[in-house]
């Protein structure tokens, strides 16, 4: 019984410390030890404790003039060697760079992670005017284009599970109702590409297709965002066309089929 009792305590411990070092990650701005210990929910002793540990170790940095806490630089380097050891974006490169120069568009290569994508590369857009992302951003996958294209393909329980929770409302254009996004989801299946119109902001959109690897599994997405002033009706078919080829590309390269995999009965894009 004792022996459990510590192994529970030290999976809080361990779940409060990885709490703070994503508070930290995420934060535009050094934190103080006050605010850390309210939004993580924990003693002020305790986090204080748990913070040290990480600056010891490199995960987190204390400004001395100011006493305020940023993730260290170990984040930085730990996030390097998975990048590394992520053959995706290398393979997927050339290809989004054909994208890019056929559409003119910013170029998202995105993974799935419990409900949100995370873009793992981007390429900017030559355009001025622009929808603005990060490499290492978090959106919900209901929301954009490169997460429905991921989310579609997911096991059926994993579906259902997001299905029931309360869905993300970023936006007035947002799918908030649990039967119109399954029924966007098979239509993502049928057409082998994911549309997204202000979705996730608004007068913001994309076309995204996806990824699979050589066991046919979809392990990624590749898509195009852009204002919606930009993703007329003139351009769409262009838009989709490019990013499904681009998939269908880098699927290829990584040893998975070379044509889009339709649900059965579907056309194909064009």
């Amino acid at each position: 019984m004792k022996q459990r009792s510590n192994i529970t305590a030290a999976g809080s411990q361990l779940d409060r410390a990885l709490d703070i070092l994503e508070l930290l990650a995420g934060s535009p701005s050094p934190q103080g030890l006050t605010d850390i210990a309210e939004r993580v929910r924990g003693p002020k002793a305790t986090v204080h404790r748990l913070l040290a540990t990480l600056a010891a170790r490199g995960y987190a940095t204390q400004d001395p003039r100011t006493g305020r806490y940023d993730a260290g630089i170990r984040c930085f380097e730990l996030g390097s060697l998975w990048a590394r050891h992520l053959d995706l974006r290398a393979v997927a490169g050339p290809h989004a760079a054909r994208l890019s120069e056929r559409s003119g568009e910013t170029v998202h290569l995105a993974v799935y992670d419990h409900g949100d994508v995370i873009y793992i590369d981007k390429i900017e857009s030559r355009h001025p005017v622009v929808a603005t992302s990060y490499v290492g951003g978090r959106c919900p996958a209901a929301c954009v284009a490169t997460g429905r294209a991921l989310l579609a393909y997911q096991p059926r329980e994993e579906i259902e599970d997001i299905l029931g929770f309360p869905l993300p409302s970023c936006s007035p254009h947002s799918i908030t109702r649990p039967a119109e996004l399954d029924a966007l989801l098979d239509q993502v299946r049928r057409d082998g590409y994911a549309v997204n119109h202000g979705g996730y902001r608004e007068g913001v959109g994309g076309v995204a297709a996806p990824i699979r690897d050589y066991t046919g599994r979809v392990v990624a997405s590749v898509g195009l965002c852009m204002p919606e002033q930009r993703f007329g009706p003139d351009r769409f078919s262009a838009l989709r066309d490019w990013t499904v080829e681009a998939a269908t590309a880098i699927s290829a390269a990584l040893g998975g089929p070379a044509a889009p995999v339709l649900a059965a009965g579907a056309p194909g894009p064009g």
